[in-house]
C-alpha cells in the first residue's frame, strides 16, 4: 500500500457574500471564537476548502459548503452531518487516531494511562479501544491493524496517509480545533437561559416547560413503574423534535445550542438537560457549599440521626421515628458523623472521575468549562440563571404529573 505524506495542510473559509477567502485559523483567532462554535453556528454560511500539499510535490484542494449535507454513516445514531460538522469531525478524528496509535496525549505528549482517553463531553473517560472502534466501526478501509502500522485513510481527502510523517504538519490544525489554542477565554456570566422545543412533525415552537407541562403520557403508562420516570417526555419516541437552548450572557452575547429531544447521555441514562442540571447541582454544592437549588448552607452533623432530624419536618420526623421499616431503623441508629460539605466534594470528584483535578483547579479560580455550552463560565455569577431554569423545568414536570 502506498501512503502519501502530507507536507502542509491549511483550511480556508470564504464567507457567503464575500469575494475573498481567509485562513480559517486566522478567522477564528480574529473573532476569538472556537472552531467548534464557528463550524456549528447556524448563522454562518460559506465555503470551506482544504489546501493540501504532499511530499511528492503534488497538491489537492477539497471544498465543502458549510451547510451541505454529507451522507456519511458515522455510527448507528448519526448517518450524516452538514459540511461544517464534517470538517470539524475529521480533524477531531485525526487526533483520536494519533492518540490511540501513540498512546500519548496529542498536545502534551504525556503518556495516557492504559485504557484511558482524555476528557470528552461532561468529563467522561473513555477506553481508547472503544473510542477508536466508535470512529471506525462503519469504515470499510481503516482497521486497527493498519492504523497501528501507520496507515490511515482520510475520508475527506480520500487518500491513504502515512500517520507518523504527516502528524507534525497537522498539529496546528488539531491544536486550534480540538484545544482552542490561541483563543482567549474570559469566563462568561450567564444572565438567562431560555429553552424551547421544536416539534419535528408539526413545526410548533414552544417553551420546553410548556411542552413538559402539557405532555400527554401514553395511555398504558404505569406511574409506579420505574421504567417511566419524570423524563418520559424525552424517551417517548412518538414525539420527535429538537431542544434549543438560547443562552444570554451578561456581555450581551447570545448563544444557541441544539440537540435531538431523545438524545440521552448514556453513561448515566439521563436526558441531556437533566445531566446539565446534575453537573450544576454538584458544582453548586461543592463550590458554594449550599444545597441546590434551595441555597440552604451545607452542614456537618454529629450523626445521621441528627441529620435526619434537622432535614425532616416535624410531621415527617414523627412518622420516621415510629417507622418499623428495617432501613429506617438502621438510619435512626446510625451514629456515624455526616458531613454534607465533604460529601459534596466527593460527589463532584466522582462526577468527573480522573478529570476531577482539572475541573477543581478551574473551580479554585472561579470558573467552570461547561461541556454542553462549550464555554468557560463564571460560576458564582451564573448560579441564579441556572437555578431559575431548573426551577422552571421542575415546576413544569410537577404540573405535568398532576
Amino acid at each position: 500500500m502506498e501512503a502519501r505524506v502530507i507536507e502542509s495542510i491549511e483550511l480556508w473559509f470564504q464567507e457567503a457574500g464575500s469575494e475573498e477567502a481567509v485562513n480559517f485559523i486566522d478567522f477564528m483567532l480574529f473573532l476569538n471564537e472556537s472552531a467548534y462554535s464557528l463550524l456549528h453556528r447556524d448563522t454562518l454560511h460559506g465555503i470551506l476548502t482544504y489546501h493540501v500539499r504532499y511530499e511528492d510535490g503534488t497538491s489537492q484542494s477539497v471544498s465543502y459548503d458549510k451547510d451541505e449535507w454529507i451522507d456519511y454513516k458515522r455510527n448507528e445514531w448519526q448517518t450524516g452531518m452538514n459540511g461544517g460538522e464534517w470538517i470539524w469531525w475529521l480533524v477531531e478524528r485525526w487526533r483520536f487516531v494519533v492518540e490511540w496509535r501513540n498512546g500519548r496525549d496529542f498536545r502534551t505528549g504525556n503518556i495516557l494511562e492504559e485504557n484511558d482517553y482524555g476528557i470528552v463531553p461532561y468529563g467522561k473517560i473513555q477506553d481508547l479501544d472503544i473510542l477508536l472502534y466508535s470512529i471506525i466501526e462503519n469504515d470499510t478501509l481503516n482497521t486497527k491493524a493498519l492504523i497501528k502500522k501507520g496507515y490511515y485513510h482520510d475520508p475527506l481527502l480520500n487518500e491513504w496517509i502515512a500517520i507518523p510523517n504527516s502528524t507534525d504538519c497537522l498539529r496546528p490544525l488539531v491544536l486550534a480545533f480540538c484545544y482552542d489554542e490561541g483563543i482567549i477565554k474570559a469566563p462568561r456570566t450567564i444572565k438567562q437561559i431560555d429553552v424551547t422545543f421544536i416539534d419535528l412533525k408539526t413545526g410548533k415552537v414552544q417553551s420546553l416547560a410548556n411542552a413538559l407541562e402539557t405532555y400527554e403520557k401514553p395511555a398504558n403508562l404505569d406511574l409506579d413503574d420505574m421504567e417511566y420516570r419524570d423524563d418520559m417526555f424525552y424517551r417517548d419516541t412518538s414525539i420527535q423534535g429538537t431542544i434549543r437552548y438560547e443562552v444570554t450572557y451578561k456581555d450581551g452575547r447570545v448563544q444557541y445550542v441544539e440537540h435531538d429531544k431523545s438524545e440521552i447521555f448514556m453513561d448515566w441514562d439521563m436526558a441531556i438537560i437533566d445531566w446539565f442540571f446534575h453537573h450544576w447541582e454538584n458544582l453548586y454544592e461543592a463550590y458554594a457549599e449550599k444545597s441546590f437549588p434551595s441555597g440552604r448552607p451545607l452542614q456537618r452533623f454529629e450523626s445521621k440521626f441528627d441529620y435526619w432530624k434537622a432535614m425532616l419536618s416535624p410531621e415527617e420526623w414523627e412518622e420516621f421515628i415510629h417507622s418499623t421499616d428495617p432501613f429506617d431503623q438502621r438510619l435512626l441508629t446510625d451514629w456515624e458523623p455526616h458531613d454534607e460539605i465533604q460529601d459534596a466534594k466527593v460527589q463532584f470528584e466522582m462526577m468527573f472521575h480522573q478529570a476531577a483535578e482539572l475541573y477543581l483547579e478551574d473551580l479554585r479560580h472561579g470558573f467552570y468549562e461547561d461541556q454542553l455550552l462549550e464555554e468557560r463560565i463564571d460560576v458564582k455569577s451564573s448560579f441564579d440563571a441556572v437555578i431559575a431554569l431548573y426551577n422552571e423545568i421542575r415546576e413544569a414536570e410537577r404540573k405535568g404529573r398532576l
